[in-house]
């Protein structure tokens, strides 16, 4: 391992991972301005089509009131919306526009591309135990 990273933590390095994913898709055209988080939301908020505030701030690692300043920015762009919950009116949920739904998909795309093409730089072995290696990982 090269001095650069062997002062950082594992955490530390799988974040600035995907940092590097985002900062390749803003390289290559992404013409969005888009903080890291806003990024992560929309691909959190994506496949499900609507989360709650609380697993938005999970997902994200952060505070509720942390959660509900970056859905507030996004709101204001149009990229998300807020609807009631009409059994439980207490429970709010946060959706993607119509125009962010295309967004999202555009981004998932353009991440896949960008991990497939850092990716690229491993030879098959290596490959082949980082694929392991992260099998491992999420697996329950």
């Amino acid at each position: 391992m090269s001095n650069t990273y062997s002062k950082s933590s594992l955490s530390d390095l799988i974040f600035n991972f995907r940092k590097n994913i985002l900062k390749s898709i803003k390289r290559e055209g992404f013409e969005h301005d888009l903080t890291f988080s806003q990024v992560e939301l929309l691909g959190f908020i994506g496949p499900t089509g609507k989360e709650t505030m609380k697993s938005i701030a999970d997902h994200l690692g952060i505070t509720p009131p942390s959660a509900t300043e970056i859905v507030k920015e996004m709101e204001k762009k149009g990229l998300i919306k807020r609807i009631d919950d009409k059994k439980d009116r207490r429970i709010v949920f946060i959706v993607l526009s119509t125009s962010s739904k295309k967004l999202s998909v555009s981004l998932c795309k353009q991440k896949e591309l960008m991990f497939k093409k850092m990716l690229s730089k491993l030879n098959k072995k290596d490959y082949e135990n980082f694929e392991r290696i992260i099998r491992i990982l999420i697996t329950n």
